[in-house]
Formats: structure tokens, sequence, C-alpha cells
């Protein structure tokens, strides 16, 4: 019998640049506007980017459960029926356009979104203008909606994950700050929300001209109409949402959020780290810490995951990363693992942390990480709603619009030395907090221990 006969293995090719499309910012019937120009793309995106978030919410009175997810509940609810539409018909309406519907809240903005064929732009841009100027708040729709998202929020903290993370942030700012609870609330706070709060957030919040943002063939799309439909009946003015201080609480090494009969442990380790503004301004080389962080924790060969899960079969999956965004950033790592291996896997994890910060990464992690994410910035940025996410990043964090552009092309020329000065620049190992939701009756005394010791 012939022996198959294999082609060659073929060489990598050396990375190349990448551009980013051309992003235009522009005043507009009376607002802002940014659009990236995507010639020959077929579909759009638009969105429009709000004030609000969840720093936004009214603080509760004495004694009264906190608002807290109002923020989410108020731009989920804007598809839920406007002046000239029920919620069947506006549903009906995005789906006639061939369109796809997204909302999003965060700690300091609203972004409601919609991508369809470029065609059919100046519709779509007008259900937008219609969801986020008229919504309509009827009772019947509002009670309804609230009503599920009270039994989706009971279910969601059913389940591990949700416990763990509330008490990272309640040890990291303590639970009276804003910032020290879950943006989307709670069980409790979700059963609190009432039609009347949501009126009052969208008329104090949403009501402004905000940002429309833009992702499609600028050469068949009418930036001048499309805004004069979403800022047609804005209030004058945008409010500041406040930033909530972000205080840091005395720092508590190690918080539990028991759940008796657990048979897996959720762990969230973090401390916080200043805005991407902060580090820039700082002199932090910003692609140079997204390196350390891949390598530290942000890919599947990271060391964090190589260890947790290849090495001592702990976990599925571990993870690690720095959120630089507004108004505080946070570095977190997060995994999931059977009940008797939480102390051993915190421990680990720690040491890794530790390990990283004080050796540094190696020259081949940073050779595979560079082609890795080199290689992942052109495939993940196809779409049109992927460009509109980094629209909203550049605006969030008034970026210019080439930033893409040039940390790319950084991304193919940083040292060694740099990522290992940046990471020492942002990540405290001494600083971390560990927060574990599981059964503390199991793990409790050997955890307190391996925390003590890292």
């Amino acid at each position: 019998m012939t022996s198959p006969r294999l082609a060659a293995r073929p060489t990598a090719a050396a990375q190349r640049p990448y551009v980013f499309p051309e992003v235009r910012k522009l005043e507009l019937a009376g607002g802002r506007v940014v659009a990236a120009h995507l010639p020959g793309q077929p579909l759009a995106w638009l969105g429009v980017m709000l004030g609000g978030g969840a720093l936004a919410e009214p603080l509760p009175a004495d004694g009264a459960v906190a608002l807290d997810g109002l923020s989410r509940a108020t731009a989920s609810l804007l598809d839920e029926g406007t002046e000239n539409y029920t919620a069947d018909e506006f549903g009906a309406a995005v789906e006639s356009l061939g369109g796809r519907w997204g909302v999003d809240s965060g700690w300091q903005s609203t972004k409601v979104t919609i991508d369809l064929p470029v065609s059919r732009a100046e519709a779509g841009v007008g259900l937008l203008a219609e969801a986020v100027r008229r919504p309509a708040f009827r009772d019947v729709d509002t009670r309804r909606f609230l009503s599920d998202l009270a039994s989706a929020k009971r279910e969601q903290f059913a389940r591990p994950g949700m416990r763990a993370q509330q008490a990272l942030r309640n040890a990291l700012y303590g639970e009276q700050a804003r910032y020290g609870r879950l943006a989307g609330g709670t069980p409790e706070s979700t059963a609190a929300l009432t039609g009347a709060a949501v009126k009052e957030f969208h008329a104090r919040w949403l009501r402004g001209p905000g940002v429309l943002l833009v992702a499609g063939d600028l050469d068949l799309l009418d930036l001048e109409a499309l805004a004069a439909a979403v800022f047609a009946d804005a209030a004058t003015g945008d409010p500041t949402t406040p930033d909530g201080g972000a205080p840091l609480a005395e720092r508590q090494r190690l918080t539990i959020a028991d759940r008796p009969g657990a048979v897996q442990s959720t762990l969230r380790i973090g401390h916080p780290v200043p805005t991407r503004r902060e580090l820039m301004a700082a002199g932090v080389d910003i692609v140079a810490l997204r390196v350390a962080s891949t390598i530290l924790g942000g890919s599947f060969s990271s060391r964090l995951n190589q260890e947790l899960r290849e090495v001592k079969g702990y976990t599925y999956g571990a993870h690690s990363s720095f959120d630089l965004g507004r108004p505080q950033g946070l570095y977190s790592a997060n995994t999931e693992v059977q009940t008797d291996s939480t102390a051993p896997a915190v421990a680990d994890a720690l040491r890794i942390i530790h390990e990283f910060f004080d050796g540094g990464a190696t020259a081949a992690e940073l050779e595979l990480t560079r082609a890795y994410l080199a290689g992942a910035t052109p495939i993940g940025l196809q779409s049109p709603g992927a460009v509109g996410d980094r629209l909203i990043e550049m605006t969030r964090h008034d970026l210019p619009g080439d930033y893409i552009t040039t940390e790319h092309a950084r991304l193919l020329e940083v040292t060694l030395d740099e990522v290992n000065e940046a990471v020492r620049a942002v990540l405290r190992p001494q600083d971390l907090v560990v927060a574990v939701e599981g059964d503390e009756s199991a793990f409790g005394a050997e955890l307190a221990k391996a925390a003590r010791e890292a």
C-alpha cells in the first residue's frame, strides 16, 4: 500500500498592519454623530448612546429598598410599546426591516442599537428614535415586564455566580456605595421597581440628545437625515451621570457567600485599578498591559487556565482581565471548581498571579500572544456591530478615530520589557480580595489558611 503524501505545513507569514475604518465625528441636527465608513457593506449598525446608567439611579430613602437595576429595566422597556406601536407591533416592525434590536445599560450610560440592511437604515433609525424619545410605558406592559424581570432575577441568583460577584463588589467598595453592588440589581431591588420610577428615570436621563453612532457604508447613508430623526425631539442638554465616587472599603482579604450543600464553588478574585484615561495620563502602555493580561488569564493558553485546568484539573476554564472602564477600573479573575478543590484552587490562583508579577512574561509567551491578538483584531471587526462596539468605546473614553489602527501597530512592536513594566504598574497582588460562593462548612477553615498564606 502506498503511504499517503502529506502536504508540507505552511509557514507563518509576518503580521500585517490593520487599518480601522475611517471615522467621522460630526455635529449634525443639533447633536453629535460618530460614524465609521464601511464601503460596500450591505448591513448597517445604528446606535444611540445616552446618559443614565446604574450610578444615576436614585438614592433610597431611609429604610427603603434601593432601586438597583432601574437603569437596565428602563432601557429594556423602551421597545415594549411606544406612542405609535404596541409591544407586539414594535417587535414586528423591527423584524419586518430584517433588524436586530439591542439595549445595554452600564454604570454611566445607556445604549440602544439596531442592526439591519443598509437600505432600511432610515426606517430603522425612525424606530430607534421612537423607542428612545416616545416610549409609552403602558401600565399593563410595565407591570408584566417588571414581574418577569423579578422572576428572572430570582432564578439568576439561584444559580452560582451572581452572589460571588456581589460579594466581591461589597468587599471592594462597601455595600452602601452604589458601585459596591451589582449594576443589574438583586431579586429584592428588582422586586421594588415601579412604573412610576421607570417613567421618572427616563424623563431625567434618557431624553437628552446623546450621541448617534453609525457603522455602515456612509456613501449610502444620509447622516443628516439620520441625525435629524434621532435628535428632533430630544430635550435640551445631556445630564452628566455622577461618577459614584467609587470609594474603597477597608480592605478585606476574604469574603464568602455561603451556599450550604453546594457541590461547586465560584471564585472571584480582584482589586480596583485606575481607568483607561488615568492610566494613559500616568504613562502606562495600554497595549502592553493588554498583552500581559492575555498572557496571565485572557486566553486558553494563559497561565491561569493552563495551571488550573490543564495541570491541576480543578475547572473547565479560568479567566482574568483588566476592565479599564469608567468610573472605576477592576482587575478580576474568575473560575468555578468542585467544592473540595476550593482552597487549593484559590491558593494556586494567587500563586500564579504573584509569580507573574514577580517574574513577568517570557519571550515565547509574548510572541504567541502577539500573533494571537494581531490575528484576532481583523477577524473580530468584520461586522458592523463589532465596529459599532468600538465606536462606543471610542466615545466613552474620548479616544481618537484611529486608536484601533495605532494600537494594532503598537502591538506589532511592543517589547517584553514594556509588557512586564505595564503589568507591574497596574497589578497589585498584595491587594487582591478573594470572594467565594459555596458551602463554607466544607472549605472555610482551609480557605482562610490559604488566603492568609498567599
